[in-house]
């Protein structure tokens, strides 16, 4: 371990369960829950409790339940709605399965049964072939999903689990790997095997539309990240870098930084506020963690800072804090995810191609 890093990446525990690769990881913004997904076709549940002991800050960590998706093939995404009620799967079967907890009548507030049944409230159909990412929009009014067939599907979520399509984009030349929305805002980005990162917007006399291509990556874009504050958009791609763009405009993104740290491609970055350590403030535009098929993990201090070329302008700066190597030993990383909730800021977890999650926390060096 080199040491001049100012943090370390200390895992907190490992949770086991899957029988196949473990694809991906989802925080329930609301409530202490983590969901995982995998090729065994299942999604694991696990609650989390900070631990009372004063000397050990990390949660603790229980299995809740699994549930059996009936999904006919992989589970390759899942993403919880911002109220943190409801959980959407996206399957390597073209759906994407809508899941909630069955609430007694009297019964509203569902924390006081965590364990209750899971049940499929809705399954959305349309995709042709392998559905590859699913997200909420901050509102949580919006579902957006990608699919090898090339599409983007913007659906509205109605009462009673009531899903209306209100767009199928076909903007891509390949294989959608990702799709994310703007943390306040309904904006949209997908990232693709065609190595572009397309934006969108809804005209409201007309229908969503792409306003943005960004080109410059050189192979296949598989993740992207919002800055919390929606300034900026990362994306780890292929091509085994990182690349972060600004809005510059209302309707206009243009590439300001290129981050390498990775030696092979990078399947998975997220963005979160990170936390300030010791008498250190966190970046200014907060940490971003990366992973991928090198088994490495880097979190980096975004911030910003008068630039090289014109000290009167700013730009970003960018710095790697922490580092661990084969971090599902020599397996791949799928997916790396901060935890949104306050207080756990420090706490992201990742999912490997050795079936397993493990959730990690960054501390000072």
């Amino acid at each position: 371990m080199d040491q001049d890093f100012t943090a370390t990446i200390q895992q907190v525990t490992q949770l086991e369960g899957h029988d196949d690769r473990a694809w991906h990881v989802a925080w329930n913004p609301a409530r202490p829950l983590i969901a995982s997904c995998s090729a065994d076709k299942n999604v694991r549940l696990y609650n989390y409790s900070n631990s009372s002991n004063a000397e050990e800050p990390s949660p603790k960590f229980s299995h809740l339940t699994t549930i059996p998706t009936g999904h006919a093939k992989t589970v390759r995404g899942v993403a919880w709605s911002p109220s943190g009620k409801t959980l959407a799967t996206a399957s390597f079967d073209s759906n994407i399965g809508i899941w909630a907890q069955e609430v007694d009548g009297e019964d509203e507030d569902e924390t006081s049964n965590p364990s209750g049944e899971w049940e499929c409230m809705s399954l959305l159909e349309g995709h042709e072939t392998e559905c590859k990412s699913v997200a909420y929009s901050s509102s949580g009014n919006l579902l957006a999903s990608c699919s090898r067939d090339k599409t983007v599907w913007i659906w509205e979520a109605h009462p009673d689990y009531d899903f209306e399509c209100m767009g199928v984009l076909m903007e891509h030349s390949q294989d959608v790997k990702c799709v994310a929305w703007h943390p306040t805002e309904e904006i949209l980005a997908s990232a693709s095997y065609d190595d572009t990162i397309k934006l969108y917007v809804d005209d409201p006399q007309e229908d969503w539309f792409c306003f943005q291509t960004l080109t410059g990556h050189e192979s296949t874009v598989w993740a992207l990240a919002f800055s919390p504050d929606g300034r900026y958009l990362a994306s780890g791609s292929d091509d085994c870098t990182i690349r972060i763009w600004e809005r510059v405009q209302e309707h206009k993104w243009e590439c300001v930084d290129v981050l390498e740290g990775h030696e092979r491609s990078v399947y998975s970055i997220s963005w979160g506020g990170g936390k300030p350590l010791d008498k250190e403030e966190a970046g200014s535009l907060g940490w971003l963690a990366s992973t991928g098929g090198d088994g490495i993990i880097n979190v980096w201090e975004i911030g910003t800072g008068p630039s090289a070329k014109d000290p009167t302008k700013n730009s970003v700066t960018h710095r790697v804090i922490a580092k661990i190597q084969q971090a599902h030993d020599v397996h791949d990383v799928n997916c790396v995810v901060w935890c949104p909730r306050k207080g756990f800021e420090d706490l992201f977890a990742t999912a490997g191609d050795d079936g397993l999650v493990r959730v990690w926390r960054v501390a000072s060096a």
